[in-house]
């Protein structure tokens, strides 16, 4: 992730990347990231395609007849709750910040639901282990589907550090100002960006 995305904010005149561009950059960056997404998304649906036909039949399991747990649909749905959760709160911190408050509280908050995810992601992973559900078993279904579900944990895991950044930065040095606060405004982006691609995995991963 390029540091011009991310670094505005600095105590001396606030110098560095202008805002628009540090935005600009964000965006490109999440741009790529929603190629490698509906990449790695697009390979899951013609793997499948080839495996069952299409369009699928009601109520088809994929793969069919080979004994494998199914996915905690139920388990994953409250972690997306969760999940968007942390949106709102991060939302929550911007608002605060634009007032002239720290927006500590909602920033911490917001750490906490994003790890939650993640650790309740790891608990999934080790029960579906335990199942005979891994990236050597399965298939093409169980290497496709820890790939896809990794990939995105690893960015939420990627994305709860950077706000842990945001945090200790406010919280040591208030640089995030009603005026000046573009490091925090663009790994909100990513952080927006990651939570939606998750609608995406969800619904096609885990109800279609």
């Amino acid at each position: 992730m390029s540091t011009a995305a991310l670094t505005h904010d600095s105590h001396n005149g606030h110098a560095g990347a202008p805002p628009a561009t540090a935005k600009f950059g964000m965006i490109m960056f999440l741009i790529s990231e929603g190629m490698l997404f509906a990449g790695l998304l697009g390979g899951y649906f013609v793997l499948r395609w080839s495996e069952s036909g299409f369009p699928w039949q009601p109520g088809y399991a994929w793969p069919r007849g080979e004994g494998l747990p199914q996915l905690p649909v139920l388990l994953t749905t409250i972690n997306t709750v969760f999940l968007l959760a942390s949106s709102v709160t991060f939302h929550m911190s911007e608002v605060a910040v634009n007032k002239g408050k720290s927006g500590l509280s909602w920033l911490a908050a917001t750490i906490f639901l994003g790890s939650l995810f993640v650790g309740i992601q790891c608990y999934e992973w080790w029960h579906l282990h335990h199942e005979g559900l891994w990236f050597n078993t399965g298939g093409t279904y169980g290497s496709s589907f820890f790939l896809i579900t990794g990939f995105h944990g690893l960015h939420v895991a990627i994305g709860v550090l950077l706000i842990v950044w945001c945090f200790l930065r406010q919280a040591l040095t208030r640089c995030f100002t009603p005026v000046h606060h573009t490091a925090l405004a663009n790994v909100a982006l990513y952080w927006h960006f990651v939570d939606g691609v998750w609608l995406v995995v969800l619904t096609l991963l885990y109800y279609v």
